[in-house]
């Protein structure tokens, strides 16, 4: 007889989890699974009585703690442990395996992990499991080799590394209600949500538009402790620029030829509470210096007044333009960029996690519909599967809308999907196209997108450097900037085969070490006489260059 599992490691990237089925000489089979490991092996709990019979295999880790991570419960075992993991959602159970081998990849740990679930969790995932399939081919090619341990880079440099590397926070179903998704990266963009809240540092939400900035702003703020005060949303795009000023810092009476009476600014309207300063990429210059010094000092100054007024208000901005980039252009000011910064969120495009899009198509039709137990039928599911959404989530509940629109809710097909696609002038779009033979391959994509971020954490880090000063009050907020800077180059450096060459992991690995000593060394000394090695400085500006020569490197490589 033969015990049911559901297999899912790196090497399946998001073909996995798939089925496969142990025994029936059980022992056998366990030590053929841990020849491919790592590997988790996700079985019903109903059904570990059969595991009796390789003791001398396994050993039992009881049943998972709530509050402590599946990787720090089974890595590091000479045995294959097992442990009754107590999930009852498939999607929670996905995102704790994956964060196991991602973490097992990290530590070199190399074997199987057999994780219990209950029995409803189970077959669930058991549905959504694929039948075993050969291996692909890898595609990679050229002179940038995949890791043996990260074969699917793209999964690996997305949110699952940071997560599995941060304890996990409860989150609160009211939160889970408001952002849809059981994928690694919204399980990620969760947990950072409520990091985010438990802080006062200006938060920079990055993503495509219909991505759900303005849902994690407001999250933010209504799980902060300003909760029960104002949140004041401005679109610094929709509001003329000669209007902007008085709009956000208000004008006291006889400032322009229609003040007639004094007005408070949206600024200090959010007083005590948050304010959302959305499209903040589209504000001139001018502006950018005028918000910056409001951030900077927690001071407004209303047009035509003489004197400066305090308001304290938290402010998250966002934006779905690339503002590193017009920084480096000089069209976004560099320290407001910095200030800013301070805590990054970044919500995934649509495409970057495809899984979550059954679910939220499925809340959306269920809100159009206004009907709690509708459902989707699954070729429509699989149809909506496929299609790269530009227009992310919104572009999503606008197609469902049509759909229901046109053709009401029984009995749709994937042909009815189809007739919305075309009458919305989408047509041929549905199915993603095969790249062309002059597109990058997938993995110098991977690198490329690397180094980029790996330049922008390093640039940031290196600004966040310069205002530091001997004085400890001075410090602290700066030096809790520096250590998440720290913390992003570490997960980054977890992916050295994605920095294109050993040489350019190697310097970037080398400042990370550096940087993380110094603000260790900082932490420990409470800032008595800080002072920044001199060579730490040239130590970024070699490592800067070695990018700027590997960026350049990859895309000759490409184009040849």
């Amino acid at each position: 007889m033969t015990l049911r599992a559901i297999r899912i490691a790196a090497s399946l990237g998001h073909d996995g989890p798939e089925r496969c089925e142990l025994g029936p000489d059980l022992a056998a089979a366990l030590s053929e699974a841990k020849a491919r490991a790592p590997a988790a092996l996700v079985i019903c709990d109903d059904d570990a009585g059969r595991l009796d019979d390789c003791r001398a295999l396994i050993i039992d880790r009881g049943r998972k703690h709530p509050a402590k991570p599946l990787a720090q419960l089974l890595l590091g075992q000479n045995r294959i442990p097992f442990i009754r993991g107590g999930h009852t959602s498939p999607g929670q159970m996905l995102r704790s395996v994956r964060a196991l081998i991602d973490r097992a990849l990290a530590d070199r740990d190399g074997n199987v992990y057999l994780v219990g679930a209950e029995r409803r969790a189970f077959e669930e995932l058991w549905d959504r499991a694929a039948d075993p399939r050969p291996p692909r081919a890898s595609t990679a090619g050229g002179d940038l080799p995949r890791a043996a341990v990260t074969p699917e880079p793209a999964a690996a440099a997305r949110g699952g590394t940071l997560f599995s590397l941060l304890a996990e926070l409860q989150v609160p179903e009211s939160v889970r209600e408001r952002f849809i998704g059981d994928s690694p990266e919204a399980e990620l963009v969760l947990q950072l949500i409520l990091r985010a809240a438990k802080q006062e540092d200006p938060v920079l939400i990055l993503g495509d538009t219909g991505t759900g900035k303005e849902v994690v702003a407001r999250l933010i703020h209504d799980q902060s402790s300003r909760r029960l005060q104002s949140f004041t949303a401005v679109n610094c795009g929709a509001i003329p620029k000669e209007l902007l000023e008085s709009e956000l810092f208000g004008y006291e009476k006889g400032a322009h030829s229609t003040a007639t009476t004094r007005r408070a600014g949206l600024w200090q309207r959010a007083d005590g509470g948050t304010l959302f300063l959305d499209e903040i990429a589209d504000l001139s210059l001018d502006h950018q210096v005028k918000i910056f010094r409001a951030l900077e000092h927690g001071e407004i100054r209303p047009v035509g007044a003489d004197r400066e007024i305090k308001v304290d208000a938290r402010v998250i901005a966002a934006t779905n333009r690339d503002v590193f980039g017009m920084m480096q252009a000089g069209d976004f000011r560099e320290d407001l960029y910095y200030r800013l910064r301070a805590f990054m969120i970044r919500t995934p495009a649509l495409r970057d996690h495809a899984d979550d899009i059954p679910v939220l198509a499925t809340h959306f039709w269920r809100s159009i519909t206004r009907d709690a137990a509708a459902e989707l039928p699954q070729d429509i599911l699989g149809e909506l599967s496929r299609y790269r959404w530009p227009g992310n989530a919104r572009e999503l509940r606008m197609v469902l809308s049509g759909l229901f629109g046109l053709f009401g809710s029984e009995a749709l097909s994937a042909n009815h999907l189809r007739a919305v696609f075309e009458f919305e002038g989408q047509a041929g779009s549905s199915v993603n196209r095969p790249a062309s033979a002059g597109e990058l391959d997938l993995h110098r994509v991977e690198c490329l997108r690397q180094l980029r971020r790996a330049d922008e954490v390093l640039r940031a880090a290196q600004v966040g450097l310069r205002p530091l000063g001997a004085d400890p009050a001075a410090l602290a907020p700066h030096l809790s900037a520096l250590e998440r800077r720290v913390s992003e180059l570490e997960v980054l450096c977890l992916h050295p085969l994605l920095f294109g060459s050993e040489a350019t992991f190697g310097k970037v690995r080398r400042v990370t070490a550096r940087l993380g000593s110094l603000v260790g060394s900082v932490r420990s000394t409470g800032a008595v006489g800080w002072a920044a090695p001199e060579d730490l400085e040239a130590d970024f500006a070699s490592t800067l260059t070695t990018i700027f020569r590997e960026v350049d490197r990859l895309l000759g490589a490409a184009a040849g």
